[in-house]
């Protein structure tokens, strides 16, 4: 299970639990099919302390612990995973809680897909020509979003932005000609990603970030923490001698 939690004061209790339904409904219907893998539940929760056992925790907070960072999630050394996002450098930056392209759902949504197809952070997939992609499902598109619309009893449907994201097809250098690599469709063939996208390519024991034409240089040092995925995946690379 995936517990959603809000710590923030920038948004409010019932926007991170619509956001978290969105993401809900994201991960049921279209990651899960796309991807083969069995839907697990996206709850929110008012407190962590009241997550069940076992629970995986994303926490919403106000103040990015990195500079330029949106969210990210790890697992620590005893193999407690986690994860936080945060709220403030979207909303500093043009964004909004639930409806803009750029809002703390989308990032919401960005890190439970990539907790779901990766969750330990150490997944690559080799594109055969001797470079390996780290297999972070919504980075190549990671500036696309589209709507899912969130039911509230009888009251009108809330729109909710949720990110893009590849499907196995992307990271498959023998893809079918005509292959689904993303949800919206924007990318052409395997390993490419969007104008507003990123990736973290490795060439033997280097490696090398890739950035859109169109990434916000705002966004450019989100991976560098030693939270951070990237410098999991370092470590991850280096003791398998890739």
């Amino acid at each position: 299970m995936l517990v959603v939690v809000n710590k923030s004061t920038s948004v409010n209790n019932d926007e991170v639990e619509t956001m978290t339904r969105a993401c809900a409904t994201q991960l049921r219907l279209h990651a899960s099919p796309l991807w083969g893998l069995l839907p697990v539940p996206v709850v929110y929760y008012p407190a962590d302390a009241q997550a069940p056992p076992g629970a995986i925790v994303l926490g919403v907070f106000d103040d990015s612990d990195q500079e330029g960072a949106l969210g990210w999630h790890t697992e620590d050394p005893d193999g407690t995973q986690y994860g936080r996002i945060f709220a403030k450098p979207v909303l500093d930056n043009g964004g909004d809680a639930l409806t803009k392209d750029l809002s703390v759902a989308s990032v919401l949504s960005h890190e439970v897909l990539e907790w779901y197809v990766d969750p330990r952070c150490n997944g690559w997939w080799d594109n055969g020509k001797g470079k390996l992609y780290a297999a972070e499902v919504c980075d190549p598109v990671e500036s696309d979003s589209y709507v899912i619309n969130v039911t509230h009893g009888d009251q009108p449907a809330t729109p909710v932005t949720v990110s893009n994201f590849v499907t196995p097809a992307w990271g498959d250098p023998q893809a079918h000609q005509g292959a689904t690599l993303d949800y919206l469709t924007r990318c052409q063939q395997p390993f490419e990603m969007t104008t507003g996208g990123y990736v973290i390519v490795r060439t033997g024991s280097k490696e090398k970030q890739v950035f859109g034409e169109k990434y916000p240089e705002w966004r450019r040092g989100m991976k560098r923490s030693i939270t951070g995925r990237t410098s999991r995946r370092d470590g991850q690379a280096e003791s398998a001698g890739t």
